[in-house]
């Protein structure tokens, strides 16, 4: 079993090579669904086929499934939502605002992402491939069941055999308490997640791959996702590079952004080095329809198997270290590096200008949120990787 997550930013054409990666995928036997959450339904204007909330057939060997949050939440845990809609309203909150207010945070994402414990189950396919990936805050709900202990689930049953006497409390607190069917649907829930958290965290079974297209929002929106994927333990295993403008156009018009997409893509290799980059051109007309799509796969993919682990290991690591934090980040061990002659915090990034050989390099690193809490105390160069070391203040002032 192979799971592959696509992301990237809005437009980045997550559709366009998740389908295409499922195409090719089912070319080569496997038997192959690829999901989407996307509420626009890119997924069906990609693959010219109306696609459904449960696996519609595409071709032999290759499926696609909608799936519908929304529909999906109400059926599935809408007894939990019903209960904290409940809470707000015996505050006086009015119920459309309740119900707003009570839906799961980064609920198209996180949906999708529960439904994926259900296919992986099933076995009936080789490779699930979604074209989008949860944000940040929705990855942080798969980690519910490790901040809550073990023993979670078990205190929640326990809790179980008192849910009636706290109904007859329920007039004097003056809010409503759960009934046994929620208190069974948050354990689902916890199990559920549990069982996510393994499947994604699995490196030979998961693989996250970053799309972006050669400019700057693009790129650095995918170094943040990157960033993230690392400190969740999630494996990203490919870089796309795509809608680049094919070396055969000669049109001055786009002289200056050929010549911009050509810095954009030398900085990316660096930027996400030791991770594989592809290159996608820009294709003369919306891609659309199988044959389209086969074209993309060819392309993208070379005869290689999509369902390959390109690459396994960590980009930038985070380590705790006494009183602060180290980030390490591996450059190209062919560079020729001396020193780093410029380190600043740039907003959430860090600036960091590396002399070399052939000039100075500036590179804009993203960091994770606790070292937004600390001060910057040095950088260094190290056994082909920038070591880049901060001070927690307030542990100074503990020690003092």
């Amino acid at each position: 079993m192979r799971v592959i997550f696509y992301t990237g930013k809005g437009g980045a054409g997550k559709s366009v090579v998740s389908s295409a990666t499922a195409l090719t995928l089912s070319q080569m036997g496997y038997e192959t669904l690829v999901i989407s959450s996307d509420p626009a339904h890119t997924l069906s204007d990609a693959l010219e086929t109306d696609v459904h909330h449960r696996p519609t057939a595409i071709m032999e060997k290759l499926w696609a499934v909608q799936i519908d949050p929304i529909r999906e939440a109400r059926e599935s845990y809408g007894v939990i939502q019903e209960y904290v809609v409940s809470l707000f309203k015996s505050k006086g909150v009015d119920e459309v605002l309740a119900y707003e207010i009570a839906a799961l945070p980064n609920m198209t994402e996180f949906v999708s992402l529960l439904k994926l414990v259900e296919y992986v189950e099933s076995e009936q396919y080789d490779v699930l491939v979604l074209d989008t990936v949860p944000s940040g805050d929705a990855l942080k709900n798969i980690y519910l069941p490790t901040l809550l202990g073990a023993t979670a689930t078990k205190v929640i049953k326990l809790v179980a055999p008192f849910v009636n006497l706290a109904k007859v409390a329920e007039p004097i607190v003056g809010i409503p308490t759960p009934g046994r069917e929620v208190i069974n649907q948050d354990i689902k829930l916890l199990k559920i997640l549990q069982k996510l958290k393994g499947i994604i965290s699995n490196r030979t079974v998961t693989s996250l791959r970053l799309i972006a297209n050669p400019e700057a929002f693009s790129i650095q929106n995918l170094k943040r996702t990157y960033l993230l994927a690392n400190l969740y333990d999630i494996n990203v295993d490919l870089a796309v590079m795509n809608k680049i403008i094919p070396e055969g156009v000669h049109d001055a018009y786009f002289r200056e952004w050929k010549a911009a997409q050509e810095r954009y893509i030398a900085d990316s290799e660096a930027a996400f080095y030791p991770l594989p980059l592809k290159k996608l051109r820009l294709f003369q007309s919306e891609v659309k329809g199988l044959k389209l799509l086969t074209e993309v796969g060819q392309e993208l993919f070379d005869g290689e198997d999509p369902a390959q682990v390109y690459y396994e290991g960590h980009a930038i690591t985070v380590k705790e270290r006494e009183g602060g934090l180290e980030v390490v980040v591996p450059l190209p061990s062919t560079g020729n590096y001396r020193e780093v002659t410029e380190v600043e915090r740039a907003g959430e990034d860090l600036s960091v200008v590396i002399a070399t050989d052939i000039g100075e390099a500036r590179n804009f690193i993203p960091l994770p949120a606790i070292a937004q809490l600390m001060k910057l105390d040095r950088a260094k160069l190290l056994n082909d990787a920038l070591h880049i070391y901060f001070i927690d203040e307030r542990w100074k002032n503990v020690k003092k």
